[in-house]
């Protein structure tokens, strides 16, 4: 049945995190025919598949025993097609995402959604989580980026999904259930992405060094009593600033409130010193302004090297409640005596607590109560990093206080519709949610 096809035997890989994937067989297809190949012989054998991008996953999405594991990252890795008339880019789903960008902006053009792991990440595995970024606050994630897909269903299927078009009320939007699938539903192997001209207008990066995290939460909703639509709106608090000082040579100053950076056309520059007026700042443009968007780009793989184990939680609550869920995170690193550091899509209310062990028997209650303070407070357990097998339970929490149990039911036979066969990535995202639901 892979006959043709290039594969290996199964090693022990490990996501960004150090979930564990070990696969039966590892498998490189060149195109799309050879991902038919191996669906088809996966549904034969009964054998799970789980599509490997460049493992920057945080939530558990690729863990696996026994399964195929899909490499798309060696082939399948080619830029089809970019338009510049009808302004979208058609991709492979192994493309790496900086590299993308390097070859639009060649152009004139950028694709905004921007994952910390922009460097590291393919578009396939970032559309397939609908990843955020940095950009969220200004263009949203991923799912609004997304015209079009072609995807391998498990019954070795090929369809389109989609029109490269800004305008389409043809059908259902089958386009955004597979965005943010998990690889749960099918294997896409082509994305036309919705790409936009670069900026004419100057753009400033103000660094700001803040009294405390409520101080900076306040000011986000000051930008927002004013109607200021920043480009990046990010936090990081003390903690995150030693760890990058440390291990990336940042040179940034240690204030105890950590530091707000923030980017925003020039007509708001006079507004955003007036909001900022008693703090040290310091406004940048080009190259330093690149610099510090790096640094905070970096600041998990910093962190990552402060404990022996670092759990990136990813949880949104409205902007209007960011000061309360502050204060019940750091509620939570007093009574356990932790340190969790705090990096922050902080304009969209999107936290990363980065919970740091040493003991990781504490991992799964401290993880469980920071996801609970989202539901609490109208919010959600992931804005950006997926759910995978990490976050299941909690989603189910989380969509049947929010939505209902007849919600999560829709979602799973979804799945059952689609993978009748269980073998796209299972055990995981929604089916494991409403499973564990179940047994309650």
């Amino acid at each position: 049945m892979l006959e043709g096809v290039e594969f290996t035997e199964g090693t022990e890989r490990e996501d960004f995190v150090g979930f564990k994937v070990r696969p039966k067989i590892i498998v490189y297809p060149k195109d799309e025919n050879d991902v038919v190949k191996v669906v088809n012989y996966a549904r034969e054998t009964k054998t799970p598949i789980v599509v490997w991008g460049a493992g920057t996953s945080l939530s558990g999405h690729l863990m696996c025993e026994g399964c195929i594991l899909l490499d798309v990252s060696k082939y399948m890795n080619k830029i089809l097609e970019i338009n510049d008339i009808d302004w979208y880019a058609r991709v492979q789903p192994g493309v790496n995402l900086e590299f993308l960008n390097k070859k639009l902006m060649e152009k004139g053009f950028f694709f905004p959604p921007d994952p910390a792991s922009f460097f590291l990440c393919t578009v396939g595995g970032a559309t397939a989580n609908s990843s955020g970024g940095m950009r969220g606050v200004k263009y949203g994630t991923f799912r609004d980026w997304i015209l079009a897909l072609k995807v391998v269903l498990p019954n070795g299927k090929i369809v389109k999904v989609g029109e490269p078009l800004r305008k389409n009320r043809g059908g259902y939007d089958l386009v955004h259930l597979f965005v943010g699938s998990e690889g749960t539903l099918g294997i896409i192997t082509e994305i036309w992405l919705r790409i936009t001209p670069l900026p004419k207008r100057k753009v400033y990066t103000i660094l700001a060094y803040m009294n405390s995290l409520e101080d900076t939460a306040e000011t986000i909703v000051e930008l927002r009593r004013k109607r200021i639509l920043p480009e990046i709106s990010e936090y990081m608090d003390v903690d995150v600033i030693k760890a990058l000082n440390k291990h990336l040579n940042a040179n940034l100053k240690e204030s105890e409130g950590g530091a707000f950076i923030i980017s925003i056309e020039d007509d708001y520059l006079t507004e955003i010193k007036e909001i900022l007026k008693g703090r040290e700042f310091i406004i940048t443009e080009e190259e330093e302004a690149e610099r510090i968007y790096s640094i905070r780009a970096q600041a998990a793989i910093a962190l990552r090297a402060e404990s022996k184990y670092m759990f990136v939680e990813d949880i949104v609550v409205p902007v209007s409640k960011l000061i309360e869920a502050i204060r019940k995170l750091k509620e939570i690193e007093r009574k356990y005596r932790i340190r969790m550091p705090v990096i922050a899509h902080i304009g969209d209310g999107n936290l990363h607590p980065n919970i740091m062990l040493d003991d990781i028997s504490l991992a799964e209650k401290i993880f469980e109560e920071v996801a609970r303070i989202a539901i609490e407070l109208g919010g959600s357990i992931s804005g950006e990093h997926g759910i995978g097998f990490q976050k299941a339970k909690l989603l189910a929490e989380q969509i049947v206080s929010h939505n209902g149990e007849e919600v999560l039911r829709i979602m799973k036979g979804i799945k059952d519709l689609i993978d009748p066969y269980g073998i796209m990535n299972p055990n995981k995202y929604v089916e494991l949610a409403y499973n564990t639901w179940e047994k309650k």
